[in-house]
């Protein structure tokens, strides 16, 4: 029994190309090109003397021809290579040469279905001295003819002739050819040149300065004509296992966090795609790439890269490369890192709170506000053996001068994601015992208290109760430093769950129950430092109406601070209080 050959609606596949394969009928042109570089570098391979060059021109009636002085075509290479769908130019004599090609799939001429039904492909091989030229007429009803031309090529090498459709005629207009040239070719080593019509000047599209190949000016106006920015820093890729090189521009604006603009790749010069997103981490979305996609196979419609371990191995490498670019750049060029801190700091943030790769950055870079001044944290680990951080603003203003003068660190981590980042250097770094979340109230407690006074101190203590509880709010006197800090205002709170959390520890859901509850503060406190002047010049104020306004003038110095908002009542009692100490200091009633 003998079998049956499939049977191949051509039309059927156009639409299966059109719709499912390429994302543009535009690929007609670059294919053609494409093509006939391969068709070059092939006869270069072979006769290192032969012309190398490809030639665009635009007839009138909407015709475009694509002209090569490559290897050519046999009769039997037109059968077997134009006319059999899954077919490459690219096998048995061609082998040794085959990686440097960017066709591997015998479809690309199909590509100029989609806007013509008809191709005239002229070839003459470049094989033998005295090889005739034939003509191949390609038809969308996939019938073709194979015949001697009747006007001959004057060399070795190919000439395709597409002839748009009435309906597909912008495809071919000389403005829209001219981009896509531009776009396709502009990296091309070998001269691709074009013509717009009969009588326009030929001019060449190709053979421009690939922006890894240029100066650092050179990659930067690339950057802003391709681009459309201006890059912060313009940074090097080599990969030279998988002959993958290029550039990373950092962006000039945030951009959005964990959202990658694509990149553009390039396969031995010519265009690939401008929206890919294969080739560098997810963390690193403040960086466009440019590169040079080497020994990285594409895809059958030659739009993208094809998924491989290679693309996972070079991903990683550029990776690395971009952490040791940004640690060179942050060296080399300190205003522009700073302006680099600037637009990025808090995106980076956000990726180093899930990305473990990118808190090497955070740990090494970023800024964090302390009480000893801006630092880093890698800074800020080497500083000090006490490192306490609070995911509080109000707690950092109302806190960091008192650790400053007890030779303590304080961290300001109320940035966003700042409590999570700090948690992961106390766990990832084994910084346990140096880095640990600051608990306000248990360190009020540990603050010395007043040594026992006389007469007026107590009374002092007694009177100051009584005012602050009018206003809500419970007394503790205490001695620190500095004395220039007489009052603190603490907010009401239990942080002993929040503490817990933060330090890595599981928190028991039956310890209320079984056990006593931790003593916490019920309602807010001032803390009334002693040492201070202000303060001990109170004690001493006898007139009872007077020291009342001026412990009400403290609780509103306490409450600024601790950076906490004030009311309408606060601004009252402030009034109230500065009316009272005027009137006082100018003898009045």
């Amino acid at each position: 029994m003998s079998g049956e050959s499939f049977r191949v609606d051509l039309r059927g596949i156009v639409d299966i190309l059109s719709h499912h394969l390429y994302s543009s009928p535009r690929v007609y042109l670059r294919e053609l090109i494409q093509n006939a570089r391969d068709a070059v570098v092939a006869r270069s391979e072979s006769d290192p003397s032969a012309p190398r060059e490809i030639a665009i021109e635009i007839e009138d009636g909407g015709a475009v021809l694509v002209r090569d002085s490559g290897i050519g075509l046999t009769e039997e290479e037109m059968r077997s290579v134009l006319a059999t769908i899954g077919a490459s130019s690219k096998r048995s004599d061609f082998t040794r040469v085959r990686r440097q090609y960017l066709g591997q799939f015998g479809i690309g001429l199909l590509s100029c279905f989609l806007i013509a039904d008809r191709i005239e492909v002229r070839s003459r091989s470049a094989r033998s001295a005295d090889a005739p030229t034939l003509s191949w007429v390609g038809n969308s009803d996939g019938t073709f003819t194979i015949t001697s031309a009747q006007t001959p090529l004057p060399d070795a090498g190919t000439e395709v002739r597409v002839q748009a459709r009435a309906d597909d005629r912008e495809w071919v207009e000389p403005v829209r050819v001219q981009l896509l040239a531009e776009r396709f070719a502009s990296l091309l080593e070998l001269p691709v040149k074009l013509q717009t019509g009969a009588h326009a000047q030929s001019e060449i599209v190709s053979t421009r300065t690939p922006p890894w190949r240029g100066s650092g000016l050179e990659a930067t106006a690339w950057c802003h004509r391709e681009l459309g920015f201006a890059p912060l820093a313009v940074l090097p890729i080599d990969v030279p296992t998988a002959g993958v090189v290029g550039v990373a521009f950092i962006s000039d604006s945030p951009g959005r966090v964990g959202n990658r603009h694509g990149d553009t790749v390039y396969s031995h010069g010519m265009f690939v795609a401008d929206d890919n997103v294969q080739l560098a981490p997810n963390w690193a979305y403040f960086v466009r790439l440019a590169v040079e996609g080497g020994d990285l196979a594409l895809t059958a419609s030659r739009e993208s890269l094809q998924d491989s371990p290679a693309i996972g191995d070079v991903k990683a490498q550029i990776g690395t490369q971009l952490r040791q670019g940004i640690e060179h750049f942050a060296l080399s060029d300190p205003v522009g890192f700073d302006r680099f801190m600037d637009v990025h700091a808090k995106g980076i943030l956000t990726m180093a709170a899930g990305d473990d790769d990118m808190l090497d950055l955070v740990i090494g870079h970023v800024p964090w506000e302390t009480s000893e001044g801006t630092m880093t944290l890698a800074q800020i680990l080497r500083l000090s053996d006490d490192v306490r951080y609070t995911t509080s603003m109000t707690d950092f203003i109302a806190f960091a001068p008192l650790l400053r003068a007890k030779r303590s660190l304080l961290v300001n981590g109320s940035y966003v994601y700042g409590s999570e980042i700090l948690r992961k250097v106390r766990e990832r770094r084994g910084h346990t015992a140096r880095v640990r979340a600051f608990d306000p109230h248990a360190f009020l407690d540990s603050l010395p208290e007043p040594r026992e006074g006389g007469a007026e101190a107590r009374g002092f203590e007694v009177h100051a109760r009584a005012v602050l509880e009018r206003l809500g709010v419970d007394l503790d006197l205490r001695a620190f430093a500095p004395a220039s800090t007489p009052s603190l205002f603490v907010a009401a709170g239990d942080d002993h769950l929040s503490q817990l959390a933060d330090e890595g520890a599981e928190a028991d859901p039956w310890a209320g129950l079984l056990s006593e509850p931790e003593a916490s503060p019920a309602r807010p406190r001032l803390v009334m430092n002693i040492t201070s002047d202000a303060v001990r010049s109170l004690v001493r104020v006898r007139d009872e109406r007077l020291r009342a306004e001026a412990i009400s003038g403290l609780y509103v110095i306490g409450l600024l601070r601790a950076g906490q908002t004030l009311d309408e009542r606060h601004g009252e009692l402030l009034s109230s209080t500065l009316h009272t100490l005027i009137t006082a200091a100018g003898g009045g009633e």
